[in-house]
């Protein structure tokens, strides 16, 4: 299997599935990314502003030499440096002690506890300095500015008190702190910071939108689009029908309405099937299929075998559907006596063939269902009446049962008549239709095209110029819709 078919199979995620996605869950995508800003701004607003205060200090080593007024050697130097890089790794944890705080709450009389002022306090030693800085967070920037430099003075002298021993000699440390920075008031706070956390929210909202239209893109069963259909089955896509009332008559719209966008739809159909379809024997017998039922394929072939005769061509219409036939009733037609009966030899032509609306067009209906409609399908009777019929019409379109109920539609195409596989948009199951495809893959049937059903009806656009007319047999009235392009193109 190449990369090609690796995606089409889902295996792959590209950019242009996740921008298929967002586009067709484009409302449930910007819901996510509101949810999440929404949530952001919440937290942010409601959050109590905080002033970080930060004091510095700075650490040194003295020598036993130079406290008695003695120049240091290099080794005692080193020893030094080596000796302040392990203590001052303690400081952080030492700025949290009883020790340092108590005192600062009893300079600065603060209501509060060890525990709970310990909460605001850190300190951290810069990599590769002998700094220590001491930061202070307050919901007051004056009063954490005085902490941070309570805290500071109280490390300070926590490090470099002098010890008394036992016997009373005097202990000093090797440690001396210096405070080299004093922390100010700050004028704006630290947290929480509101552009940060706003781009941070659209950026998260944005990637969540994404992701979550992506997996209900993936959790939804039906195909939605075109490139749904195309992933699966590799053929073009040679019209669309919207999803209109106008189709749920009891006649083709090209005879009820023929001015009207549906019946431009179906006249679109009509031109690219003949333009793809190949110079060959059988090749102007078209099967129309589905993948499930419910998908609209038997109105799209009464209403594609009406455009044709509608063209002048000699058109013969088949109902082989024979396990649920719809063709009569779509026509409004007698449907008792038909396919099935001829192919028997229990009828002639002449009396199972029908003309409708026009001499140039005939329907063979359905008929009474007598025997297995695989046998009776797969007979050489029938494929001699295929035979027969494409060369007496200039177009047969063949009704047959959808690809889940029988495989009628890859018989008859197997057989050199060209297949147009109809899929309803919202309807069909991607799952059958991954089986649909493997089918015809493994029977090395390729349709000649797609058809899609149930499209959502576009809007004018602006500018543009347009006329579409309904006109019914009852009282020949039309209905004009125009849109010009400007006032300017109006007086040329």
């Amino acid at each position: 299997m190449d990369e090609a078919e690796q995606v089409q199979d889902g295996n792959g995620v590209t950019i242009l599935d996740l921008f298929n996605a967002v586009r067709k869950h484009v409302i449930t995508a910007v819901v996510t990314l509101v949810i999440v800003m929404v949530a952001i701004c919440a937290y942010t607003f409601t959050r109590t502003p905080q002033y970080t205060a930060t004091s510095e200090l700075l650490a040194t080593y003295r020598s036993s030499a130079a406290a008695s007024g003695a120049s240091s050697n290099a080794s005692e130097l080193s020893s030094g440096a080596n000796y302040i890089n392990s203590q001052i790794q303690t400081y952080p944890q030492l700025v949290k002690t009883e020790s340092v705080l108590q005192p600062v709450i009893d300079d600065l009389g603060l209501d509060t506890t060890v525990k709970e002022l310990a909460e605001g306090v850190t300190a951290s030693n810069p990599d590769g300095t002998m700094l220590v800085d001491i930061s202070v967070n307050d919901p007051d920037p004056k009063q954490a500015s005085s902490i941070a430099n309570s805290v500071a003075e109280n490390l300070r002298k926590q490090v470099t008190s002098t010890i008394y021993s036992d016997e009373g000699d005097k202990i000093i440390s090797p440690v001396n702190l210096t405070v080299v920075q004093q922390a100010y008031a700050p004028a704006s706070p630290s947290s929480p910071n509101v552009k940060l956390n706003l781009a941070a929210g659209l950026a998260v909202g944005v990637i969540l939108g994404i992701v979550v239209a992506f997996i209900k893109d993936l959790l939804d069963t039906r195909v939605r689009r075109d490139s749904d259909v195309t992933a699966v089955i590799d053929a073009p896509v040679l019209g669309s029908l919207s999803r209109n009332e106008a189709y749920a008559g009891t006649s083709p719209v090209i005879i009820s309405r023929p001015a009207s966008r549906e019946a431009e739809e179906i006249r679109r159909l009509r031109t690219n099937v003949m333009f793809v379809l190949p110079d060959e024997p059988l090749s102007n017998v078209i099967v129309v299929t589905s993948t499930g039922p419910s998908e609209g394929k038997t109105t799209l072939s009464v209403n594609l075998a009406t455009a044709f005769a509608e063209n002048g061509s000699k058109v013969l219409l088949i109902d082989a559907d024979v396990r649920n036939p719809s063709v009569s009733k779509a026509l409004g037609i007698e449907g008792a006596v038909g396919l099935t009966h001829l192919i028997t030899n229990r009828v002639s032509s002449h009396d199972a063939i029908q003309r409708y609306w026009k001499p140039n067009f005939h329907v063979l209906p359905a008929g009474k269902q007598t025997m297995n409609p695989s046998i009776l399908l797969n007979s050489r009777a029938m494929k001699a009446l295929v035979e027969q019929v494409s060369g007496a019409y200039d177009y047969v379109i063949i009704d047959t049962a959808p690809m889940q109920v029988a495989n009628d539609a890859a018989v008859f195409a197997k057989e050199g008549p060209e297949l147009l596989l109809v899929a309803g948009l919202g309807v069909t199951e991607k799952k059958l239709l991954r089986q649909t495809g493997h089918e015809l893959s493994t029977l090395s049937i390729d349709p000649v095209g797609l058809a899609m059903n149930y499209g959502e009806t576009e809007k004018p656009q602006k500018g543009g110029y347009y006329y579409y007319g309904d006109e019914s047999d009852d009282n020949g009235r039309k209905r004009q819709i125009q849109h010009k392009k400007s006032e300017k193109m109006k007086k040329d």
